[in-house]
């Protein structure tokens, strides 16, 4: 009887062993597919009027995930800067970004009536202006699928003088 007891509690932890490397190995595989995430290119293509007195910023973010495993993105969050003036921000939640390269596309408007005198007045007269976007891409490194232990940022910036139109 004793020698079955013996077997059992070899079996239990040889399977407990097992469980918890495989967890561990798990954990390190999601873990290194966030953090091989990278950003190829953050582009302003332009700013565009909407009416007298809003606008609108369009950019790309270029993001290229070089392992196979899918990597569950959080949320990604921009902050946009007109002639150093803080106009805004926004964010893209909860995604998935599959193995390879993948564009981003984000339409951001804002109002002049909340900028200095100088600013609007280079924006009304068409002049070129210093667009400037910073932003994070937010991974969430999960246990198991379930649990979040730690999150991931992949900091981005851009900066561009534009003409509006």
């Amino acid at each position: 009887m004793k020698e079955k007891w013996k077997l059992y509690r070899k079996i239990k932890f040889v399977i407990t062993i097992i469980i918890i490397s495989g967890v561990i190995i798990h954990l390190f595989l999601v873990y290194s597919a966030a953090k091989s995430l990278e950003t190829k290119e953050v582009k302003i293509i332009g700013i565009y009027p909407i009416s007298l007195d809003e606008y609108e910023v369009k950019f790309t973010l270029t993001l290229y995930n070089p392992k196979n495993t899918e990597i569950e993105v959080d949320h990604i969050s921009y902050n946009v800067y007109i002639e150093n003036e803080f106009v805004g921000y926004g964010e893209k939640p909860h995604f998935i970004i599959k193995h390879g390269t993948h564009n981003y596309t984000f339409l951001f408007s804002f109002s002049i009536l909340n900028l200095s005198s100088a600013t609007k007045s280079l924006i009304l007269a068409g002049e070129s202006i210093d667009i400037k976007i910073k932003g994070d891409v937010i991974i969430p490194a999960k246990f198991l699928g379930i649990f979040t232990w730690r999150y991931i940022k992949l900091p981005y910036e851009t900066e561009e003088k534009l003409k509006i139109g």
